[in-house]
């Protein structure tokens, strides 16, 4: 498990690979760019993850591929793509078919996990909540329970509590949801009934609907220091 006192935040790039003629070179790339960064100070566990399109998903669709981090802060993120971005080489030809390309941050409000096996999937749970102080914090703390019964379902294995967390190094619009529940699972019916069209354990705290996402867990990459 993350140690999210010294790394309460998680910092996500997301992006398309618009054409899939270099997909091998593609994520042979990433695979080694995020155990680079998970090695580096500030940084610890990261994970890749590719959406699973035509399952449950719902909401405004997001990018295809996705980079997770568990972070110190997100200051730790110095670049910014270039613009006009570099002419690209015959090295790394899909750079020419990337796309669509953001970074956005998440305080790490809770990280619970009931067991140390792996999923396959994740889930992206995203809500918007608007209200008083105390109102905001009495849905953090009635969502935290209610990650606590998620977790007691079969095939979740662990999740987070998320907090959007503006910063001048996001890049790209905010997300469809300032809070977020991230579910590591072994499939989509885990947390999503299809017969039912809705969650087996729904969220009611006040919260509006922001979108549900599911994806493959690629890789994950633990710090070799």
């Amino acid at each position: 498990m993350v140690d999210i006192q010294a790394f309460p935040y998680l910092g996500i790039v997301r992006f398309d690979l618009l054409i899939k003629e270099f997909d091998a070179g593609f994520n042979k790339h990433f695979d080694e760019h995020i155990q680079e960064l998970a090695n580096k100070p500030g940084y610890s566990t990261a994970w890749r993850t590719r959406e699973i399109r035509g399952s449950d998903n719902d909401g405004i669709m997001e990018q295809e591929y996705q980079q997770i981090y568990a972070i110190r802060e997100p200051g730790v993120f110095s670049s910014f793509p270039s613009n006009p971005p570099p002419p690209v080489r015959e090295k790394e030809p899909w750079r020419r078919d990337m796309g669509n390309w953001g970074r956005v941050f998440y305080k790490v409000l809770s990280h619970v996990e009931k067991d140390p096996r792996a999923g396959r999937c994740w889930a992206r749970c995203d809500y918007q909540f608007h209200g008083s102080a105390a109102q905001e914090a009495r849905f953090v703390s009635d969502n935290a329970a209610h990650i606590q019964r998620v977790l007691a379902l079969p095939g979740v294995h662990r999740a987070w509590q998320l907090q959007h967390a503006p910063h001048a190094a996001q890049i790209a619009n905010d997300p469809a949801g300032n809070y977020m529940n991230l579910y590591e699972i072994d499939a989509p019916e885990n947390l999503y009934d299809p017969s039912l069209g809705e969650e087996r354990l729904p969220l009611k705290a006040g919260q509006t609907f922001a979108g549900r996402h599911f994806a493959r867990l690629l890789l994950k990459a633990e710090p070799q220091r």
